[in-house]
């Protein structure tokens, strides 16, 4: 088996990975919530741990879910006018957009990063996880899916790929 085979199973692994993490992380807090709302209103009994379960579940999959998103091309995007353009032009307006996206995922990883120092010491009250977590979880994202547009924006200039297209799909 050659570099490039161990190199593409690895990535492809980490991207099976992240899938189960995202697919796990909606299943515990779907479970979470139903326990939550059964526990509450049909037993009287509050179950003072799910609110802040379900909410680390919840952004942990939004975030994780969006780097997803991002490599399978299925965020959403408005394309009435960019589909009236010749390919040189959408290739254009296709990096112009992604150095966008980059520049505010750069200020989101910052962010989360100053979020994480200020939130280091605050924990959560019922489970006792620092909330500087949460921001991990963003900072992370952000940088995935900065390595993800760099890397479209360099097959899009070097490569000559089209503009939208699932390049990073298997």
């Amino acid at each position: 088996m050659t570099a490039a085979n161990h190199v593409n199973r690895a990535i492809a692994l980490f991207w099976g990975l992240l899938t189960a993490i995202v697919t796990t992380a909606f299943a515990l807090m779907l479970t979470i919530m139903a326990i939550q709302v059964i526990s509450r209103y049909a037993l009287g009994i509050p179950v003072s741990w799910t609110d802040e379960a379900a909410r680390y579940l919840f952004l942990s999959q939004i975030f994780l879910g969006s780097v997803l998103a991002l490599r399978y091309q299925e965020h959403i995007r408005i394309t009435v006018v960019t589909d009236l353009m010749g390919p040189r032009v959408r290739n254009i307006v296709a990096s112009l957009a992604d150095i966008i996206c980059i520049v505010v995922l750069l200020m989101l990883a910052i962010g989360g990063w100053n979020m994480m120092e200020r939130t280091s010491g605050i924990l959560a009250s019922t489970f006792r996880l620092s909330f500087s977590y949460i921001y991990l979880i963003q900072l992370i994202s952000a940088w995935m899916m900065i390595g993800l547009l760099i890397g479209d924006l360099y097959r899009r200039i070097f490569i000559k790929l089209p503009a939208i297209q699932n390049d990073w799909s298997e």
